[in-house]
């Protein structure tokens, strides 16, 4: 007992002090070390040849993620961050400098981070061409989601906690995602003159069941097709970075990359103002005078980056996402402080309370027994004396 007695007091006061240092999981890097999964298979749809005529020649492939989780994690209910690739459609992959170091960023802080490989091919000449390769994008990203849920259990991850964040392309796929569907489909993915329908938005890559709508979506100078496709019931909040000057995607409205031919799109400070006419949680960081991938990138590439704004749209990012995380530790716990579920309550639970407490880890019940909406040190102190009086 003199033993036990001396452990409870040294942890109330490593506690004690621990409180005043800590890191907070989701928001800070309070993991040293990540472990990377490499080519995940998450579905197999129809791909394009690099170079095409008409879109009929396609090869069946197999679609492709990276998983990148924090060393040593011991939690089962972990949110997830899905990072899409830039690259207009026609060019990159999920080993980009930028995705890379999101992926290895966000897992630092305790999500389950997702780098993304969708299928490309684009014919820069051709608005038909580059509608269908956008919704082509989406699809992949639609079988993304599907998988994630499909496979909770297995990568230990919260359903209704996963995020989509993209770059240039991949934000068009996030925002396409969120606020669009099958009733919105342009004219163009339905195919003609050889080339094929390209089907429903929920139907290539798997056949997996799921809501297939991120939980919250960030964008880096992204655009969408039309405004009108955002509604009241696409209730996706999004936090989006443009650069007012950006010549590649447009800030309000007008054609990506200086085409011509290709169709009219409408960016971040328009999305701004439609989400916030229905109703939908927005952030935008527009930031004067600055350019395509502002952060120091050149198609996801480094040069001369990372630079500071690199660092602050990742820490608006996970601000705006961890105010919207929907992990609940509201139940009591049974048996009472039995956080772990192993139907006993003993050190081990204290441990895991102060981990939460700090940080580190989520609970999935809670030990506010003294109902006042806080778990904190009086309730370890409570927790403490009930394992006490257990002897």
């Amino acid at each position: 007992m003199r033993r036990f007695n001396a452990l409870v007091k040294l942890l109330i006061l490593i506690l004690h002090f621990s409180l005043l240092l800590s890191d907070t999981r989701y928001l800070d890097e309070v993991f040293d070390e990540v472990v990377k999964t490499e080519d995940v298979v998450y579905g197999n749809a129809p791909d394009l040849p690099f170079w095409f005529w008409v879109e009929s020649n396609t090869i069946d492939t197999d679609l492709y993620m990276d998983i990148y989780e924090p060393y040593g994690d011991m939690e089962v209910n972990r949110p997830v961050i899905i990072f899409v690739h830039t690259g207009a459609f026609f060019s990159g992959h999920n080993e980009l400098d930028d995705v890379v170091d999101l992926a290895t960023s966000a897992a630092k802080r305790g999500y389950v981070a997702i780098s993304l490989n969708y299928r490309l091919g684009l014919n820069v000449l051709s608005s038909y061409s580059a509608e269908r390769a956008v919704y082509r994008a989406v699809q992949d990203g639609s079988a993304a989601v599907r998988f994630l849920r499909q496979y909770s259990e297995l990568y230990r991850i919260s359903s209704n906690n996963i995020f989509m964040w993209g770059t240039s392309a991949g934000a068009f796929v996030s925002l396409h995602l969120a606020y669009t569907d099958d009733s919105q489909r342009p004219v163009s993915t339905y195919g003609g003159g050889g080339d094929p329908d390209l089907g429903c938005m929920d139907c290539e890559g798997n056949s997996y069941e799921h809501n297939s709508k991120p939980n919250a979506i960030a964008s880096c100078w992204g655009a969408i097709g039309d405004l009108e496709w955002i509604n009241s019931e696409d209730n996706i909040p999004a936090i989006m970075f443009h650069g007012t000057a950006d010549p590649v995607v447009p800030f309000n409205s007008g054609v990506p990359l200086l085409d011509i031919l290709l169709p009219v799109v409408y960016g971040s400070n328009l999305i701004h103002e439609k989400l916030n006419e229905v109703g939908i949680v927005n952030e935008l960081y527009a930031e004067s005078g600055e350019i395509h991938e502002y952060w120091g990138a050149v198609n996801g590439n480094w040069f001369n980056g990372p630079n500071d704004y690199f660092y602050q749209i990742q820490d608006a990012s996970y601000d705006f996402f961890y105010n919207l995380l929907n992990i609940s530790h509201n139940e009591l716990c049974v048996p009472e402080y039995d956080v772990n579920n192993d139907e006993n309550t003993n050190i081990l639970d204290v441990i895991i309370v102060v981990n939460f407490i700090l940080g580190i880890n989520n609970i999935n019940c809670s030990i506010d027994y003294n109902d006042d909406d806080m778990i904190d040190v009086l309730d370890i102190v409570s927790m403490i004396n009930f394992i006490l009086n257990q002897e």
